[in-house]
């Protein structure tokens, strides 16, 4: 017996196995584990708590067992993570109801198809995010960015039918694809000339389509110029210079028509200064208006250029006379309207001469509609011409406000009266809009444009009369605060209806600087429910663009920087946005990324004296460097000083819990 047990495999000893010494009888009493957190009552008692609610300390003292949820960390976080949950699901019923409500003929069957078919809710939630795809895939590693866009490139690519096919050579070296051109043309027609139109379209694209490198209306310089706009509008990884950086929309061509506009040496020609538009437009959404503003000052100079030497241009031309003339007058109507606009947001002197042209013959040809581009669906009338002469004219007012506010003979403090004869002459311009632009409703980006240029236009004229108010002027002051917060407004509702209609990711550039100025002017006067919903409303369009763009980024953050400044009681939705913003969007490299020009409309306005120096000092990419790091220092203290009460709580804890255990070891 003993010599067969002495042969017997001895199996080793695990190193966590409890030796047959250490092994617990069973009738010794088994341990109750300590909860991870006390409850109140036993933390006010002092003793120890065991879990569960009413755990059994409180059930036997007969006292309210209650756990507090914001002494416990993990339980914190683990709440948070549900409310975020729950918030994004009841985001995704509300977009559910208002598709089903309002977008029947457009994105509603598409819906209904995808719940038909058993989809999943992430991928409903994809189909009716419009921006999710590009703003997702931009925060995803490389590897997984790859693979989820091309799981919805591939359901898009194949229903996109460009509206306008032209080949990629021998306009571009960055690419040989005439699809992915074709793509991005239609795109740049759709969504951002209708807007900023100083292109003849169809001469252009005729030009284009015929791959003479001599032709008259299209260029290198001008289709690369393009593209790199076209970028800022496309969900195709090839819009990225570089698709492992979302900052980089745009960037290949933008930098290759560059290169095209220095090789020719300042030679004037049409599409060389169509092109200078189109740098000035990719180098401000880039962050980068300092630079932007030069090719602007190079964009003058060539306008007047060319008002100079208007008539020697056609008569020189080689062809059609009426072509050059028609281009000519479209190039140089469509950059003086820009103009404008550059420097009322700015707050530059005006650096175009008031040119005197014809206008365009409002003939409402049948040809002259719009489709909404990739979106299949039924086109409107684009009004194209109407919109040409009515964008015009509202430029020379905007001009001459741009000229007395800021030009070589500013005022030391605008004239409320000056001002206010300004006013009267934009309502007039808007009373007399023809009838087929007079609406905002179901119309073209043209002319929701037009209409928020002008609300534009009115906030920041007045904008500058508030300071100059005093104590005794409190009525004017309220009817002048009453004229901006309704022009706020306006702006938001066009945003809405915008919104409402196309995806969000189509909105035109110059809709992030108005919802800029509208939400400056909005933030003094959250008392009011109805600024409070316009506020928020806008606030959602920018946050999207934001997604996008890096200026509307930095202009987001102006606006968040901006209410932590001035102690703003923002409605909850609003603050709940941005602070998703700080979180998910914004880092403190991306101040880095700006040389921007773009001032804090909150702050510019309160120098009265209206000197440069106060000008700079408002400007963005000074205050981002300034306003940001004050911000985030106050978030990284606030972090650790949350940090560390947590800790300190579960010190706490684990003390309780071996004071409680080592008692009960000496009383057993």
């Amino acid at each position: 017996m003993t010599a067969r047990n002495s042969n017997r495999a001895i199996r080793p000893q695990l190193a966590d196995e409890p030796r047959e010494s250490e092994k617990p009888d069973a009738n010794t009493p088994k341990l109750v584990k300590n909860a991870s957190s006390a409850c109140s009552a036993c933390r006010r008692r002092k003793s120890r708590c065991v879990g569960g609610v009413p755990c059994e300390p409180c059930r036997k003292a007969d006292t309210k067992c209650e756990l507090d949820f914001d002494t416990d960390g993990r339980r914190r976080v683990a709440f948070k993570r549900k409310i975020q949950s729950l918030e994004q699901d009841r985001n995704l019923l509300l977009q559910l109801m208002e598709t089903i409500r309002s977008d029947n003929t457009r994105t509603a069957p598409g819906v209904l198809n995808l719940i038909r078919s058993n989809a999943s809710v992430g991928e409903i939630r994809q189909f009716l995010d419009s921006d999710t795809i590009s703003s997702s895939a931009d925060e995803m590693p490389p590897k997984i960015r790859r693979q989820t866009s091309r799981k919805y490139m591939d359901i898009k690519s194949l229903s996109d039918i460009p509206l306008y096919e032209v080949p990629a050579q021998p306009w571009t070296s960055v690419t040989d694809d005439s699809s992915f051109v074709s793509h991005l043309i239609s795109l740049y027609f759709t969504w951002q000339h209708p807007v900023l139109n100083w292109i003849d379209r169809d001469l252009f694209l005729r030009d284009m389509r015929s791959k003479d490198l001599n032709s008259k209306f299209c260029s290198p310089i001008l289709v690369n110029s393009i593209l790199g706009v076209a970028c800022f509008y496309t969900w195709y990884p090839e819009g990225f210079a570089n698709p492992a950086e979302p900052s980089s929309r745009g960037e290949h061509f933008f930098k290759e028509a560059v290169r095209l506009l220095g090789e020719a040496e300042g030679k004037l020609t049409l599409t060389n200064l169509q092109a200078r538009g189109d740098i000035y437009t990719s180098a401000c959404v880039m962050g980068k208006d300092r630079l932007g503003w030069q090719y602007l000052v190079e964009i003058a100079e060539c306008v007047r250029q060319f008002i100079n030497r208007r008539d020697l241009f056609i008569r020189e031309t080689k062809g059609d006379v009426q072509e050059m003339s028609r281009s000519i007058d479209t190039t140089l109507h469509g950059l003086f309207s820009l103009n404008p606009v550059a420097t009322l947001s700015l707050q530059k002197p005006t650096i175009i001469k008031r040119p005197q042209l014809e206008y365009f013959p409002e003939d409402h040809h049948p040809a002259d509609n719009w489709t909404p581009y990739p979106r299949q669906a039924d086109a409107l009338l684009a009004h194209t011409n109407c919109v040409k002469n009515g964008t015009f004219d509202l430029g020379i007012i905007m001009w001459e406000v741009s000229d007395y506010l800021f030009g070589d003979e500013k005022p030391p403090s605008p004239d409320a009266t000056i001002i206010e004869g300004f006013y009267q002459r934009l309502q007039k311009w808007d009373e007399g809009l023809p009838n087929c632009i007079d609406k905002k409703s179901n119309a073209p980006p043209g002319v929701m444009d037009l209409h928020m240029r002008y609300h534009n236009a009115v906030l920041i004229m007045f904008g500058f009369i508030l300071p100059g108010l005093d104590q005794s002027q409190s009525a004017e002051k309220e009817r002048i605060n009453g004229i901006r917060t309704t022009s706020a407004r306006e702006i938001g509702i066009v945003l809405n209806q915008f919104r409402s209609l196309w995806p969000v990711e189509y909105m035109p550039m110059n809709s992030m600087q108005y919802a800029t100025i509208a939400l400056f002017a909005l933030l003094g006067s959250l008392e009011h429910e109805d600024n409070q919903k316009s506020f928020t409303d806008i606030l959602i369009s920018l946050r999207a663009l934001a997604r996008r763009w890096q200026l509307a980024k930095g202009m987001l953050r102006l606006i968040q920087l901006t209410a932590m400044k001035q102690e703003s009681k923002l409605p909850v939705e609003a603050e709940v946005l941005l602070r998703d913003f700080e979180e998910e969007l914004w880092t403190a490299s991306d101040r880095q990324r700006f040389s921007s020009l773009y001032p804090n409309f909150a702050v510019s306005t309160e120098f009265k004296e209206g000197t440069s120096a106060a000008a700079d000092e408002a400007e963005l990419d000074r205050l981002l460097e300034e306003w940001d790091n004050l911000a985030l220092s106050n978030k990284k203290a606030e972090t650790i000083q949350e940090d560390s009460e947590e800790r300190d709580s579960e010190e706490r804890d684990s003390e309780e819990r071996d004071s409680e255990e080592r008692g009960d070891g000496g009383s057993n």
